[in-house]
Order: structure tokens, then C-alpha cells, then sequence
């Protein structure tokens, strides 16, 4: 509805203005039309109403739910005057915690017509960083001498900041170490570890001896010549269900079930395929 307006006449009660009542009547439809748009846009806590309403300098925006939870869009105190710009379309306002998020592989292969995936977002960034060892080569001997000023001779610190990473490449490698440091100085450096590395097996049972380590006894111990020309005395505690399997002629074990319930000592007969009882007398004494 259009503003209403009172008709005043052309002069002071000559007659022609509005009468009371229609003047009441304009009146009435106007505030009517104002208290409508105030009804939609005003929403003051307990009035059940939704809608928006101004507060301290801002727009206090209530929502569909009337209760104690609003949105104020409040300015930041101006300095200058400031214009802001709403775009000419519709979305969503994005918060500056949101770009992260929205920022994407595929907002990326929107705007650049490839979709960069995780390979490919390592890939950029190894091609434009610089990693430990390319700033080690960047800084050579050359850099640190034009820069660095020493004024009481090279300490270790300063020795190693001359020694960039080509020098080091070139020169300490494994062919080069092998080079400098001949057969005599390894010979009186060498721990047995290394020394046996560098013999070869051949050389090892030319020149064996009986001193033997624990690991070399247990190899020979379990090796099938020993076993087959010692006679294998067994004397832990068995049953005559736990007895060795494949046990060697004359192999001699404790069964302590094996004389009808009763312990006894039990030889192995390889011809007969199983353990022969010795049964045990009384108790030993002087």
C-alpha cells in the first residue's frame, strides 16, 4: 500500500480537507502498513517474533528459532569510509576458515583444468623447494670465505664449513677410503668381525685351530658327522610319549614311566625300530 495522506484543504477550515474520520482512517492504514514491516524485520527477545533488528552499530539477525541464540554482522570501528561489496549472485558467504576447506583438488582442477591429487602436489613441491641436501650444495666453501671473517686461524667448526658438498662427494667415497687405507693398517685395526668377512672360507680351514668360539662348538655339535660318531646320552625328564623321534643306535634317555608306570633308563635299538627298558635298582648307598 501507498502512503496515505491527510488532505489539509487549500485553507484553515475552509471546508475542503479531509474529516475526522478519514483523516483517523489514513491514520490507522498507515500505522497499520508500518507496524507489519516492523513485525517482519524487529524480533526483541519474548515477543515470539523472528526476523532482524539493529543493536550497537550492527544487525542482530534471530532466525526461525525464537530463543537466546542470535547472528550479529557488526563492523570493525572505521578508520575511513569503507564500501563493501555484496556479488550480484546468489551462494553462501565464506568465512576466512572456510577457504582452506573449499580450496580443494577440485576447486584446483576447476580453475587449471588438471586435477592435482596427492602425488601431485608432492611433486610441485619437491620441484620448487630446497631441501637439506640442496642447501648444502648451495652453500659451498667459496659462499662461507666471502662472508665469514676469521681472525685467529681455522677451528674444526670453521674447517667444516669450508668443505661443501662437491668436495665431499668427490672425495669420500667408498673407492677412495678402500685406496688410502692399505692391508698392514687393517690388519692391526681390524676387529674379528671384519677380519672374518674379508677371509675367505677356504683360507679359514686351511689355517683352523682348536680355538673355537661357541658358536663354531654348537655348529659342529649339530653337524651329522658329530652325531653319527658320539653316543648320545639323553637324561632329561621323558615320558614314553615325549621320547626323541629318530634317535641315533644306543642313544641312552630317562623315561620316567617307561617300566610299566615305573622310571627306568631306555636304550634305542635302531634293528628293532624302538627304546629297550633298563629298569633302575634301590636307592643307591655306601
Amino acid at each position: 500500500m501507498a502512503k496515505q495522506s491527510i488532505y489539509l484543504g487549500a485553507a484553515g477550515n475552509d471546508g475542503t480537507g479531509d474529516d475526522l474520520r478519514t483523516a483517523g482512517q489514513k491514520i490507522n492504514d498507515n500505522f497499520d502498513e508500518v507496524y507489519g514491516d516492523v513485525s517482519t524485520l524487529k524480533s526483541a527477545a519474548g515477543l515470539g517474533t523472528s526476523g532482524v533488528y539493529f543493536e550497537s552499530g550492527g544487525v542482530v539477525f534471530e532466525g526461525s528459532t525464537v530463543d537466546s541464540n542470535e547472528t550479529k554482522l557488526l563492523p570493525v570501528d572505521p578508520t575511513a569510509d569503507r564500501t563493501v561489496l555484496i556479488q550480484d549472485k546468489s551462494g553462501t558467504i565464506a568465512l576466512v576458515s572456510d577457504i582452506s576447506d573449499i580450496v580443494d583438488s577440485a576447486y584446483i582442477s576447476k580453475l587449471t583444468g588438471t586435477a592435482f591429487d596427492s602425488a601431485s602436489t608432492l611433486i610441485l613441491i619437491n620441484n620448487n623447494s630446497i631441501d637439506s641436501a640442496d642447501a648444502v650444495i648451495l652453500i659451498d666453501s667459496a659462499y662461507i670465505q666471502a662472508r665469514q671473517a676469521f681472525t685467529s686461524g681455522l677451528d674444526s667448526a670453521n674447517v667444516i664449513s669450508l668443505i661443501d658438498s662437491n668436495y665431499v662427494k668427490g672425495i669420500a667415497d667408498s673407492s677412495y677410503i678402500t685406496s688410502i687405507i692399505d692391508s698392514s693398517y687393517i690388519q692391526t685395526r681390524a676387529d674379528s668381525s671384519y677380519i672374518k668377512s674379508i677371509i675367505d672360507p677356504s683360507y679359514i680351514q686351511s689355517q683352523q685351530t682348536d680355538n673355537l668360539d661357541s658358536g663354531e662348538v654348537i655348529a659342529l655339535i649339530d653337524s651329522a658327522y658329530v652325531k653319527a660318531k658320539v653316543v648320545n646320552v639323553d637324561l632329561r625328564d621323558y615320558t614314553v610319549a615325549t621320547v626323541p623321534n629318530s634317535p641315533l643306535q644306543g642313544n641312552l634317555i630317562f623315561v620316567n614311566n617307561g617300566n610299566s608306570g615305573a622310571p627306568c633308563l631306555a636304550v634305542y635299538d635302531s634293528a628293532a625300530g624302538y627304546y629297550r627298558r633298563i629298569a633302575l635298582g634301590a636307592q643307591i648307598s655306601t
